[in-house]
């Protein structure tokens, strides 16, 4: 099983992989609501490492 580049070696560890992860993000549902949270500005610290050669 295949996800983003990575080669799960069985099912069942990639479904319990997406269980922590859901376990996880279910504590703090805040910050992933602030991380969808649309933004109407740029920083431009952040621009310039994601661009950077």
């Amino acid at each position: 099983m295949f996800t983003y580049h990575y080669r799960h070696a069985f099912a069942d560890v990639l479904i319990r992989r997406v269980a922590a992860f859901e376990v996880q993000v279910n504590q703090d549902p805040c910050a992933v609501a602030d991380r969808l949270w649309v933004k109407n500005h740029l920083d431009s610290h952040k621009v310039k490492l994601r661009f950077s050669n």
